[in-house]
């Protein structure tokens, strides 16, 4: 199209050795079009690659641009659910759906990007598919189901977009205009309940609506439903008219609230100058400076700047998990809360300011509050708040974006060698040691089982080490982060944290597989996860084997068995009750595959993780497959954020 092979962009951060790019994406770097085939909705991933017609350029990655996504030319909608498809395909975003009454004329629109429609089996997992989807690409996703029965199917992954702030649409059937049946219940009262906005498409203003969704979702970094009244799903358009109340639920971002007693230096509406003075001032007088990285620095391309601003001051890194491997090695003391090893927590807590830019100080972030010492001053900067787990001393709301190429210049250039804290401390002490952590490089637990710690760190070294990592909620989740390592930012995709859920992580992992085929995906999952999760094994089997790298797995699926509910296990049997209800016992995860012939294998003894093992063998043997590993912990392991 423009002289130069498609999808061969070294910035592509999908780009192939041998293939084209399995994506319909504008490059970042030149704004060129790719566009090979998705896998149709079909079951079958052979499916042949539809002809094309003409294409015209559209872009909705970034509105200044015009020749960023390839959309064929079409014939022009005829009704609601033909205008929102429509959209979405300007768009180029990726569907992922289970059809039903009230979605089914939305999704038999999309027939001409059929390679960008993915069929889940459960409607939770088109919400999380499309959730993880935007956590390993950047990218907005769209996630369609019914009314009803389907919609509130959906409710526990779209509370977790929610709470941790991922952007997508949701094109949703709703309640007929004539009133509720028995089938239907208050979607519009529920969705206000959690707080997601949503907006209502009519015959005169489908198209507007949905671009307007993809909009609020982009800028709020929220999801966002459009629901279209099932008894208009197919109804002919009309002329627009002068824009009604359609959305049911606040559009704006609500005020900065702090409700902790600490003061606010609101950079929006205050002297902005004043604020980045302010912080400056304390890291300079600070000796002992730490500076926790989150996800917004991410989002927004500023790791260069934070380096410059831990360069100035001598200060140390610390990094949320969905913000990790953005900060160089050197001076970082690894990711916050629950995940910092025990070597370097009294480092972490001799802190005398910790500047936090981005990240949310939930609970596990703060490990259980008890991360920072008593006496550090906190200074939170982020573009909005919600409730954290710990008291901050000083807030701006600022989006870093902003924010810290002033606060850059404000401290100026960086001297040539260490300074403050850096020069004092000189390296950073080791993540772990039999003295911080008694028994932590031991194999095997007091019940004879495989010790966790050790199993995932064979497993770091066996596994593709060009992955995408996905982390489903559970007890286990304590150590993943610490032992699995990950290219970059966008290859970890932890789930169900935001709400404290089990079960998302197969689904999560349909999203990361079709959304990074560049890479191979792994998913971490308990025993409890899975058999939550179990309806959609299916789809994750069908479009795990995009992925196709020579002697490599296309996607490998590890279940961390320790028999239980272990988070429960551990919580509640010390109060005195009793285990029965919380125990899962039996399950052979190696074999859950069979019926699709997914190979297995089960993991018992550390012989089997050892170099040359049977691991290692199993996954050579077992190039192109999605493979199953059924790993069995022990139960006696205590993850950190339960041990304290």
């Amino acid at each position: 199209m423009w002289g130069w092979r498609p999808g061969t962009s070294t910035r592509c951060p999908r780009r192939l050795s041998s293939r084209r790019c399995l994506r319909n994406r504008c490059s970042k770097a030149r704004g060129r079009c790719y566009a090979p085939p998705f896998p149709s909705r079909g079951s079958s991933l052979a499916t042949p690659r539809m002809s094309r017609p003409a294409v015209k350029l559209l872009c909705v990655h970034n509105p200044d641009h015009s020749d960023a996504v390839a959309t064929p030319d079409l014939p022009a909608p005829s009704n609601i659910s033909e205008a929102i498809a429509q959209v979405v395909r300007e768009a180029g975003a990726h569907v992922f759906g289970l059809v039903g009454n009230g979605n089914i004329h939305f999704v038999n629109a999309l027939p001409a990007s059929a390679e960008l429609y993915t069929s889940t089996r459960h409607e939770a997992g088109a919400i999380a598919a499309a959730d993880a989807y935007y956590r390993c690409t950047g990218e907005i996703a769209v996630a369609s189901t019914t009314y009803g029965p389907g919609f509130t199917n959906a409710l526990t992954p779209l509370s977790e977009a929610q709470a941790a702030r991922i952007p997508m649409v949701c094109i949703m059937g709703d309640v007929p205009t004539t009133g509720l049946r028995p089938i239907d219940v208050d979607q519009r009262a529920i969705l206000s309940a959690l707080g997601v906005r949503y907006l209502t498409a009519q015959p005169h203003n489908g198209a507007d609506i949905a671009r307007r969704a993809f909009e609020l979702a982009r800028r709020l970094s929220v999801p966002v439903v459009v629901l279209t009244p099932h008894d208009q799903c197919a109804a002919p358009l009309e002329d627009a008219e002068a824009p009604a109340d359609c959305c049911g639920s606040d559009e704006t971002r609500e005020p900065a609230r702090t409700g902790d007693g600490s003061e606010s230096l609101d950079d929006s509406a205050a002297d902005p100058t004043a604020a980045v003075e302010e912080v400056a001032r304390a890291l300079r007088a600070a000796q002992r400076p730490l500076v926790l990285v989150g996800r917004a620095v991410v989002e927004t391309g500023t790791s260069d700047l934070v380096e410059r601003i831990g360069a100035a001051t001598g200060a140390l890194f610390l990094t949320s998990a969905m913000a990790r491997e953005c900060i160089g090695p050197d001076f970082s003391l690894g990711i916050a809360g629950g995940y910092t090893h025990r070597g370097r927590l009294p480092t972490v807590r001799s802190a005398d300011l910790v500047l936090v830019l981005g990240a949310s100080l939930n609970l596990l972030q703060t490990r259980k509050g008890t991360l920072f010492g008593t006496d550090a001053q906190i200074i939170q900067v982020d573009r909005e708040f919600r409730q954290g787990f710990i008291a901050v001393d000083r807030r701006v709301q600022a989006d870093v974006r902003d924010f810290l190429p002033r606060l850059v210049d404000v401290l100026g250039t960086p001297p040539p060698r260490a300074v403050g804290w850096r020069r004092e401390i000189g390296t950073i002490p080791p993540a772990e040691t039999e003295q911080a952590d008694p028994g932590c490089f031991g194999t095997r637990g007091p019940d004879g089982k495989l010790d966790p710690r050790h199993a995932l760190r064979r497993l770091n070294d066996l596994l593709p080490r060009n992955r995408t990592v996905v982390t489903d909620g559970g007890h286990f989740l304590g150590w993943v982060p610490k032992y699995i390592d990950c290219p970059d930012p966008r290859s970890t995709v932890l789930v169900g944290t935001a709400v404290m859920t089990i079960g998302l992580g197969l689904a999560s992992a349909v999203g990361t597989a079709v959304g990074r085929q560049d890479r191979c995906t792994t998913l971490f999952t308990g025993d409890g996860g899975t058999l939550m999760a179990l309806a959609d094994l299916d789809t994750l089997l069908r479009v795990g084997r995009l992925h196709q790298v020579p002697g490599e797995p296309a996607a490998v699926i590890t279940v961390l068995n320790d028999e239980a509910y272990g988070a429960e296990v551990h919580q509640y049997v010390p109060q005195g009750l009793d285990d029965a209800a919380m125990l899962v016992h039996g399950q052979r995860f190696a074999a859950m595959g069979d019926p699709w012939g997914a190979p297995g294998l089960t993991v018992e003894d550390p012989e089997q993780l050892a170099e040359g093992g049977e691991v290692q063998r199993f996954l050579a043997d077992h190039s192109g497959q999605v493979c199953i590993l059924d790993v069995r912990i022990s139960r006696d392991v205590i993850a950190d954020f339960l041990r304290e």
